[in-house]
């Protein structure tokens, strides 16, 4: 039985996202090709540069140029990570009013107003003052900042 259900979640992710095993030996071979043309285009470039600007200016360009593509590289994670930031934000602000509007759900009122009737108001209202307050206590921690790193308070 847990080897179907493991089979059934495989087979919807691979329907989704069409990732397979094969897909990442491939990836890989095209992750040691690219390394290998990266080499020896850096390799050409050098031999290029070498008998124009001499050996050391060449090195020197060389590694202005890596220096370059990892400032661009560097910009690139930071726009990436700003941008994922306020899309999670945004999306937590979505459900938290989702959540908000789901207490006020006319067949969730309808549950509730059984479930007094079937099991009697008298315990039905402390259950739901006890929901109610752990939901606000959850709802509070998830809004706590992450605690700072022990770099940053052995600082201050």
């Amino acid at each position: 039985m847990f080897k179907s259900l493991m089979r059934d979640v495989t087979l919807s992710l691979q329907a989704r996202s069409g990732v397979t095993p094969v897909l990442f030996v491939w990836l890989a071979i095209v992750g040691v090709a690219l390394f290998a043309a990266l080499a020896f285009l850096c390799v050409a470039a050098y031999a290029w540069l070498a008998p124009q600007l001499g050996v050391v200016f060449a090195a020197l360009v060389m590694a202005g140029v890596f220096i370059l593509i990892a400032l661009i590289a560097l910009m690139c994670v930071a726009v990436s990570r700003r941008m994922a930031m306020r899309r999670a934000a945004r999306e937590r602000a979505v459900r938290t009013q989702a959540q908000a509007s789901m207490l006020l759900d006319p067949k969730v009122l309808g549950v509730a107003m059984q479930a007094g009737r079937a099991i009697g108001w008298q315990r039905v209202v402390p259950i739901a003052i006890l929901g109610f307050v752990a939901a606000q206590w959850l709802l509070r921690e998830r809004e706590k900042p992450a605690p700072a790193s022990g770099k940053e308070e052995r600082e201050s």
